[in-house]
């Protein structure tokens, strides 16, 4: 009987020791990740950071959204981050380079990484500028606003990563049209982003 007993509990050490952890499962990054997951446009419906003061700058955009596009037969991606902050639309552009689960900026040195969702039209992005040391959470969807569970789904992946603070977008504000500038002397991201990581 001893024995069965001892038997009994190292299957179950070893089981407990296996078994993913609710947060594993929670950031664990996308398979598969190709242009066409992303593709098109995804409006801003809630952020998370590292950084309180990112937040508060966060706070006075009205409206986001992120647009991918692929205009030439090269692997890169055109990224845009398109905010709507007082009435005046601002873009800002780089290109990334599609990377397992997720993007890379060169120009940078930062990664996005695109984690599971049970959301079916939403994405999570997870930026990082030093590996392990996640700097902000992204939650875009084709829809406005999602549901109490998806975003509550959210949160806990941002708490999992350390990430407690939230701001959620109002859906409501008006979005900023997608608009793709050509001008060389155009804010991109690679301008604007570096005064804030």
């Amino acid at each position: 009987m001893f024995a069965l007993c001892v038997i009994v509990l190292c299957c179950w050490a070893s089981v407990s020791h296996s078994a993913p952890t609710p947060c594993e499962n929670l950031i664990r990054p996308v398979e598969s990740l190709s242009f066409h997951d992303v593709k098109g446009s995804w409006a801003l419906v809630s952020v998370s950071a590292a950084d309180p003061n990112y937040l508060e700058k966060q706070k006075l955009s009205d409206s986001g959204r992120a647009f991918f596009a692929n205009y030439t037969d090269r692997p890169e991606i055109s990224f845009t981050r398109i905010s709507n902050v007082g009435d005046s639309c601002q873009y800002m552009q780089t290109n990334i380079t599609l990377e397992g689960s997720g993007f890379v900026d060169p120009q940078l040195n930062i990664t996005m990484t695109l984690l599971r969702r049970s959301c079916p039209d939403c994405i999570v992005v997870r930026l990082d500028k030093i590996p392990g040391q996640p700097l902000r959470l992204y939650l875009f969807s084709k829809r406005r606003a999602v549901e109490a569970k998806e975003m509550e789904e959210f949160k806990a992946q941002a708490e999992c990563l350390s990430l407690s603070e939230h701001h959620v977008m109002d859906p409501t504000k008006e979005l900023c049209p997608e608009q793709i500038s050509r001008h060389a002397d155009a804010p991109t991201e690679a301008t604007t982003e570096a005064q804030k990581v």
